[in-house]
């Protein structure tokens, strides 16, 4: 990508244009899942162009080097894994021996690949992604694109497990240049040695450390309550219960751990379980309905398990379960919501700021993208049926393979659903009093989660609760009822609504989001002198980037704002900045450092 000269703004918003309406979101067998503008993905196939001039790639690509051209090498039977296509158990010393250009490994969320072929296929560019080799990169990866499937992309490189507390590996599994071999008996004796330690360490099981759930029995003559001690506000709880309406199972996730509690209780209940969580609190509250009314002798038997993910990384390893479309519930033109149930008699809860995949399989094709849960309403409270199902707000594209294939969804189409996947934490929220949100089009479905929290779960804490809205038009502004029946219901909610394409008869804001607009909407004072604020940000790319750009700008540092899609800074964006935003104190030089530091996360 040639920059442009940052005297020339016309030149400078050109190019970022380009990369406003377009920016590479996920690849998945052969096809390229781009974010639209107005948060929502629209997925189109690669047409292996060669040219290297790519738009949706931050660098351009050498000739020979698309995505087409990376999946037909994954597909020539080459090895792309660099041993032999053995899985290996690998420690954090063997990784970070592989940190060169010539020689990378990175691990990400347990598993160790080889990205040596990778490097020149790479859409951000060799640069950003040596920035992970050698160490476990699952944080950056994070922080950078969570959303991406890595495990399809690099599914020809695994090399293996990441097992930061086993010893390394067989010296079998090293690279040439570390294979020193004496001669004579003594080095024979000590090779022997050496591998049988090492082959000894890789089938010793580790032992995770176990933490006990802690957990109280209440109980009265129609119903039952078993009270959760978790370690975080917001714990993921799923809620299983057998054909015998007996047998019991809690799974809570949090931390990257994952204990069970397993029950035959003393008598049978009637579905559904009711999960609390309770207010300023880290206790859920599990309500049980008995088929009898009548005192219990005990609650049953019980055992505990406790599992911890040992990779590093944020979350568990994710896994998929079936779930049938039970309801479809029109929002706008060309946004329905999903109402998602489990097969059995199953239940689970999701953080606020975490995720979702849907994934099925299209004309052979494994398609998947993520989508962020909501509640049924924001005004209503959830009834004890709602919490049987996982809404989603699906916006349907011609061009998108999985949400035109979901739109066609009937009621009982069974689609796979994963675990909840993300890093957000509402400890981050712990001192705070305001809460100040920045939404584009879909972008506005993680702050459903946010708003329900404040309202609920941050009695007497949380004082307001103020959302500046961007869409093209009105007809596109999600749910804008369920928003002014709250602004009604909650003296501390406020929404504003801004559309960048507005008709003769819209009487509010217009435009795009910029400086100006932003100053008006935050409080005067600065959340360095005053941390008792907090920003979120979601929505397209360029709209995530620019405003986490401005909020950088105007003085928020990471702990006093979150992005829910964060991603590399493109520094060209920020040039635009310089031109089209109020914010025209600053330097273009204090531009490019700021969109340095931004870019810096980027692998």
């Amino acid at each position: 990508m040639t920059l442009p000269d940052p005297d020339d703004p016309a030149a400078a918003a050109a190019a970022a244009a380009v990369h406003e309406d377009a920016f590479v979101e996920k690849v998945q067998d052969g096809v390229v899942q781009e974010k639209a503008r107005d948060g929502v993905v629209q997925e189109v196939q690669d047409d292996g162009n060669d040219d290297g001039g790519n738009p949706r790639n931050k660098v351009a690509l050498a000739p020979g080097h698309s995505l087409m051209d990376w999946i037909r090498l994954g597909n020539s039977g080459q090895d792309l894994t660099g041993v032999g296509g053995r899985l290996l158990d690998v420690g954090p010393e063997q990784l970070a021996r592989h940190n060169t250009r010539a020689d990378a490994w990175l691990a990400i969320r347990g598993n160790v690949y080889n990205v040596t072929p990778y490097m020149n296929f790479h859409p951000g560019g060799v640069e950003e992604l040596e920035k992970g080799i050698g160490k476990d990169a699952t944080k950056l990866f994070s922080e950078v694109h969570a959303w991406v499937n890595f495990e399809s992309i690099l599914k020809k490189c695994l090399v293996g497990r990441y097992r930061p507390r086993t010893a390394d590996s067989s010296p079998s599994s090293a690279s040439p240049s570390e294979k020193v071999l004496g001669d004579g008996l003594g080095a024979f004796l000590a090779s022997r040695e050496e591998k049988e330690r090492h082959q000894a360490a890789r089938d010793a099981p580790f032992k995770a450390p176990k933490r006990k759930l802690r957990w109280d029995w209440y109980e009265q003559e129609e119903r039952g309550s078993i009270v959760l001690y978790c370690q975080t506000s917001e714990p993921s709880v799923k809620v299983a219960l057998g054909e015998d309406n007996k047998n019991l199972k809690i799974e809570v996730r949090e931390n990257g751990e994952q204990c069970s509690l397993n029950f035959i209780l003393e008598n049978t209940i009637d579905w559904p379980v009711r999960v609390i969580q309770i207010p300023n609190s880290s206790k859920v509250e599990l309500q049980l309905k008995k088929t009898v009314a009548a005192n219990w002798k005990k609650l049953g038997q019980t055992s505990l398990d406790s599992e911890q993910e040992n990779n590093g990384s944020d979350s568990l390893s994710k896994f998929y379960s079936k779930m049938k479309v039970s309801n479809v519930f029109p929002v706008n033109y060309n946004t329905n919501i999903l109402a998602l149930s489990f097969l059995d008699k199953s239940l689970c809860t999701t953080p606020v700021g975490h995720h979702i995949r849907v994934r099925t399989f299209i004309e052979g094709q494994e398609v998947d993208r993520c989508y962020t849960p909501i509640t049924r309403s924001l005004v209503d409270p959830p009834s004890e049926e709602d919490q049987t199902y996982i809404y989603i707000m699906v916006k349907e594209y011609k061009e998108g393979l999985l949400s035109s294939w979901l739109a066609k969804r009937p009621q009982e189409s069974i689609i796979e659903v994963s675990s909840c996947e993300g890093s957000f934490r509402t400890s981050c929220l712990a001192n705070r009093q305001e809460l100040y949100l920045f939404a584009a089009g879909t972008g506005f479905t993680p702050m459903v989660g946010v708003i329900n929290w404040a309202r609920k779960l941050m009695k007497g804490k949380c004082t307001k609760i103020s959302l500046l809205f961007f869409n093209r038009t009105e007809k596109d502004i999600l749910w804008r009822d369920e928003l002014d029946k709250l602004a009604l219901k909650d003296s501390r909610f406020t929404v504003t609504h801004v559309l960048s394409e507005a008709d003769e008869t819209w009487a509010g804001m217009r435009g795009r989001v910029n400086g100006e607009m932003l100053s008006a909407h935050l409080p005067k004072r600065s959340p360095a002198t005053d941390p008792k604020y907090f920003t979120f940000v979601c929505g397209p790319t360029a709209f995530s980037q620019l405003t986490g750009g401005l909020l950088k700008v105007m003085g928020f540092s990471d702990e006093d704002y979150h992005c829910f899609q964060v991603s590399a800074m493109l520094w060209i964006r920020l040039l635009q900045l310089v031109f089209t935003s109020s914010v025209v104190n600053m330097s273009i030089a204090s531009v490019i450092l700021c969109a340095r530091e931004f870019d810096g996360r980027s692998i």
